[in-house]
Parts: C-alpha cells; sequence; structure tokens
C-alpha cells in the first residue's frame, strides 16, 4: 500500500546536492453526507419514472464526469470523448424507452443530481469518487427493495399489459 519515499522519480537534485521530493497530490476529503442526500432525493423521485432512472444516473455520471475532468485541468483523448458521448447516447435513449417518454422527462431532475454528485466529488481521490458513484446508485435501489415496503409503498411496474 505505501509506496517506499526516495525513489528517483521523486526526487530531483539541484546543482549544491539538496535533494528535494515532488509535492504529493492533495485531495479533497469525501463529504459522504452529500452523496447520501443525493441518493435519497433519486430514491424519492425514481418511483415516478418507472425504469428511467438508472439511464438518468449514467447520463448524470457521464455529464457530471467530463465536467470534473475540465475542472481539474485534465484533458480527454479520443477514447474517453467516444465512451462519454456513447454513454450520453444510450442514457438519453434508455430515459425515453424505459420510462415510456413522460418517465423519462420526469427523470431530468435525477440527471442534474448525479451531475452534481460528480461536481461533488471532482477534487476527491479517485477511489472516493468510485464510492461516491456506489452511493448515489445503491441507496436508490435500497429504497425500491427495504424502504418503500417498509413504508407499506407498493410500487408496481408493468411492460407490455
Amino acid at each position: 500500500m505505501a509506496e517506499a519515499h526516495g525513489s528517483e522519480a521523486d526526487q530531483s537534485s539541484d546543482m549544491t546536492g539538496t535533494v528535494s521530493t515532488a509535492p504529493a497530490e492533495a485531495y479533497a476529503p469525501l463529504r459522504i453526507w452529500v452523496h447520501a442526500l443525493i441518493g435519497v432525493a433519486v430514491g424519492m423521485i425514481s418511483p415516478f419514472t418507472a425504469l428511467a432512472w438508472p439511464f438518468a444516473l449514467l447520463l448524470g455520471m457521464a455529464f457530471g464526469a467530463s465536467s470534473a475532468r475540465r475542472e481539474r485541468g485534465e484533458r480527454s483523448d479520443f477514447a474517453v470523448s467516444l465512451l462519454t458521448a456513447l454513454a450520453m447516447a444510450i442514457g438519453i435513449l434508455g430515459m425515453l424507452f424505459f420510462g415510456a417518454i413522460i418517465g423519462g422527462l420526469i427523470a431530468i431532475p435525477i440527471v442534474i443530481l448525479a451531475a452534481f454528485s460528480e461536481s461533488a466529488a471532482a477534487h476527491a481521490s479517485p477511489v472516493d469518487r468510485g464510492v461516491a458513484r456506489i452511493l448515489v446508485f445503491v441507496i436508490p435501489i435500497a429504497m425500491w427493495f427495504i424502504v418503500f415496503p417498509l413504508l407499506g409503498m407498493n410500487v408496481n411496474v408493468n411492460i407490455g399489459g
């Protein structure tokens, strides 16, 4: 886990013989409560979208991740741009199809919330950004299968009949 300090790649030497090390990249702490709150908000909206909400999350995360990369000053190569465009196309088409158009339109706030979650985790470490994405996706699923039945809510999705 820990890297050895003093490797040649991390150090530089000047003419006086003093060795200086490159500064380590500092990451902002992950505010888990922000992403948990976004997950709860997505879970509250999700029953009204039919099955469009996972695609709305994909679309929002693609928008937010590309915005966060620009904010951090990272350049996107062609493959990343292509995958982002593909995720956005699949997200939009999936929202409209699985939400029967109306549910896809209702899912637009989920897109905004997911993009905000990516923006909130933009300066966190890559692992923390992954944790934030997992939280935003798992909490609505937990609400569908645990919280809603405990509250006596019955969510029925009928496809084709």
